[in-house]
Parts: structure tokens; sequence; C-alpha cells
């Protein structure tokens, strides 16, 4: 292997013209410097191509791609356009509106050459932007058994910036019809893989909060992103029994969505499941709609099916 492995740092964009020049300032300001960052622009409609087309001009490394009609509107689609444009050994997939600390590939790339780590997790600062990056690090090797099931159980909240994979171990695409959790569903499917795993506390990116993202331009509370959880939840309970801890908490999502959209007068949301709510509350046909429609009239209920469901 290349003592000099090439990373590929792949960033979907949405209408970021006003910021994405910050994050690529941040990429070039990278002690590690042999990458290359594809930039896939999803449809925005300010000036992104002229922001990123003055990068590609400037330095080759760049590169900025239109997300194909092939892939599916959103940053699930534009990440796996992104990918298959790639040729890094490592994958960083990161965000438009996020910023790198100036080692962060350097140290993510040292990790796994000299650990043989697979996948390396750093942290983001979510609250104000870091000035500085320590070159001492505090690593950790994750257990391969357990990490999964801990993963699952939301005991490592990693968001997409966090992780730098090695290219090899990724057989997956992000999911294109989802609108909500989706790196969560993406790497719950490559994490299942016996991988070796270092973690770190340092922080090595800032996050940007915002109120609009390039995760799927829908509103909060939308049908789109309300079907995505579902299906996050059923893919929960359905596809991991032997593991009883993740499928309980599939169905607590699941519960979780129930009373909320009871709470917001989505009835419509919940008819399209109706059966798979049903069965996550353990409830025969005649008792789950005389709940449901005492939910509707009052709003309230959702102790007594708890109760009722563990008798």
């Amino acid at each position: 292997m290349n003592s000099q492995p090439l990373v590929s740092i792949i960033i979907p964009a949405y209408n970021r013209a006003h910021l994405i020049g910050e994050t690529l300032d941040s990429v070039l300001a990278q002690t590690y410097t042999n990458w290359e960052c594809i930039v896939v622009d999803d449809g925005s409609s300010d000036n992104t191509d002229e922001v990123v087309g003055a990068y590609v001009n400037k330095d080759t490394r760049f590169k900025y791609y239109h997300r194909p009609e092939k892939h599916l509107r959103g940053g699930n689609g534009a990440r796996n356009y992104g990918f298959n444009m790639s040729q890094g050994e490592y994958i960083q997939w990161f965000d438009s509106d996020d910023l790198m600390l100036k080692h962060k590939l350097e140290f993510s790339i040292q990790t796994a050459l000299q650990q043989e780590a697979d996948v390396v997790f750093k942290k983001h600062n979510p609250k104000e932007k870091p000035y500085s990056l320590s070159t001492k690090f505090d690593l950790s090797k994750l257990n391969v058994d357990s990490f999964f099931v801990n993963y699952m159980l939301g005991e490592y909240p990693v968001i997409t910036n966090d992780v730098f994979i090695r290219r090899s171990i990724i057989n997956i695409n992000f999911d294109e019809h989802l609108r909500k959790a989706q790196e969560f569903d993406f790497f719950s499917r490559l994490f299942q893989q016996k991988l070796t795993y270092y973690f770190t506390l340092e922080i090595t990116h800032y996050k940007r909060q915002l109120e609009n993202s390039i995760s799927g331009h829908a509103s909060i509370g939308s049908y789109p992103q309300f079907k995505s959880l579902v299906e996050l939840s059923k893919k929960m309970v359905l596809n991991y029994k032997k593991y009883p801890e993740i499928q309980d908490k599939g169905r607590h999502l699941g519960k979780k969505l129930y009373k909320s959209y009871i709470k917001r007068g989505k009835i419509n949301y919940i008819i399209k499941n109706f059966d798979y709510f049903k069965t996550i509350h353990n409830l025969f046909l005649p008792a789950f709609i005389f709940f449901f429609v005492y939910n509707i009239i009052t709003r309230k209920g959702f102790d007594q099916i708890r109760r009722y469901s563990n008798k």
C-alpha cells in the first residue's frame, strides 16, 4: 500500500455559496496533502457553481459535479454519486457547511495505517469553532464483538463527518429514499462487518448548527421524514432478530412516532402504517382500533396502551 494513500473527500452541496468557500479553505489547509475533494451539487439555485469553480481552477485536487438524474434528489444521491466518481483508498464524507481542523486528515490516515484500522472515528464540536488540534491523540480500539450492538443502541452517536473509512469495506450505498436518519441507516448496515475500529475524543472538525441542511430538503415533520423513520423502525424490528435489544429500540422508536403524530393530528400518517403500529403495540385488532379512536379524540391514552400491551 502507498505510504501516502489518496483520500477522497466527498461533499454534497445545495445552495451553499455563502458557506462552502470556508469549508473548501479548511480542506486546502490540511497538513496531509494527498487528497481529492469531490463536490457534488444537488441542484443549487444560487451561485454555488461560481464559488466552487474558482477552487477547481485554482487546484486540480478539487472536482465538481452535478448530481445526475439517475440518483434521487437529496444528500444521499449526491454522496453515492460522489463515491462512484472517487478514486481514493480512504473515504471522508463531509458536509458543505462544516470546517476541518488542519490535522484532521493527517490524524485519520496515520491512525488507519499504523493501527491497520478499517474505520477511524473522530469527534466534532457542535457549539463553537475550535482553533487548534492536538497532535497527540488518545486512541481507543473498540471491541468488535460488542461495537455493532452498542452503535445500534446509541452509545456511539457519530455523524457522517466523524467517520474515516477504508474504501475496500464499503459494499453498500446510502439509501436515497430516506429523508431522515440516513447516516444511521448507512452505518448500521456497514458496521455489521467484522472490522477494526479506532475511536478518539479529540475534536477534528466543527459542525455548524443551521436550520436548513442538505438532507432531503424536507420540512420538519413532513411525510417523507415520517416515512423514513417508520422504515428505520421496521428495519430494526424485522432485520435484527438475533439482537432483541435492537428490536426493542426499534419498537420504542415506532411507539414514539405513533405518539408524536397522534398529538399532531397526522392521522393519515398513522393509517398508512396501521398494521405495523398495531404490531409493535402488541395488541389485537379490536383493542388497537379502540385505543386508536380514543387517541384521536383525546390525544391521550398512550399510558393505557403501554399497560395493556404489557399484560
